[in-house]
């Protein structure tokens, strides 16, 4: 298994001229947004060429718009992004890495938000975007420095739930056979 490194914003500047400062804890609390101001299918299309999936099964968000999308990274890694609609026609893109829903672990596992990595593509694409604070509510203009995070893999091996299912199928076979031949 893999850990997972990236970067966060740490000290930024504000539009405002005023320069501010993303604690360590206020990380998980994931106040950045990549705002863009264009159509949602534009976005959605972007994200499907550059191999990400329709995620069936999430937990939305309160402005969330329709589903949202998971790429799948270096084992036991995936990215999981949401749209979320503001307002006067602009779309928030959230993404953050987690452990991939395929395996067990997914239910408890740590969560980080990601911003480069979803920068890079809209680069790519030559999509404008800028950086909103949803706390402070102003835009970020600059970056002075990042947090370095690293998430470690489960100890325990990623366990795939299809896996477990049969497992758990061939055991109760086992016992149920078992049983029954007790009967008779």
């Amino acid at each position: 298994m893999s850990e997972f490194s990236t970067l966060y914003p740490r000290r930024i500047k504000l539009l405002q001229g005023i320069q501010n400062l993303i604690k360590r804890e206020e990380v998980e609390l994931d106040h950045l947004f990549l705002m863009v101001k264009i159509r949602k299918d534009e976005i959605i299309n972007t994200l499907v060429s550059e191999g990400f999936k329709m995620v069936k099964f999430e937990h939305k968000k309160p402005t969330q718009i329709g589903s949202g999308f998971s790429k799948k990274l270096k084992r036991p890694w995936e990215m999981h992004v949401r749209l979320l609609d503001f307002s006067q026609g602009l779309i928030g893109i959230h993404a953050e890495v987690e452990i991939s829903r395929n395996y067990f672990q997914h239910i408890k596992s740590v969560r980080v938000p990601v911003v480069y990595e979803i920068e890079t593509i809209l680069k790519k694409h030559r999509i404008e975007y800028q950086l909103w604070h949803s706390f402070v509510k102003d835009y970020i203009t600059n970056i002075v420095d990042d947090h370095q995070i690293r998430l470690k893999s489960p100890k325990m091996p990623a366990m795939p739930w299809l896996g477990m299912l049969g497992f758990i199928c061939a055991i109760a076979t086992l016992y149920g056979l078992k049983f029954f031949m007790i009967l008779k």
